[in-house]
């Protein structure tokens, strides 16, 4: 599964609004920090990891 720029964007808005560090995000979605660092920049990421971002993107929606 591929993260589009927006995607990446608005992952990266959801952290800034609930004043998340990476390493707080990545908890919260349930991967690694290292993971995260891909997410947020965008590209392929394993259908799981996608699935848990997307979720985690949709909660307060």
């Amino acid at each position: 599964m591929t993260i589009t720029i927006a995607q990446a964007r608005a992952i990266r808005r959801k952290q800034a609004d609930n004043m998340l560090t990476n390493q707080a995000a990545a908890k919260q979605i349930g991967i690694n920090s290292i993971t995260y660092r891909k997410v947020i920049q965008g590209g392929e990421v394993k259908n799981s990891i996608y699935q848990k971002v997307m979720e985690w993107l949709a909660e307060d929606y």
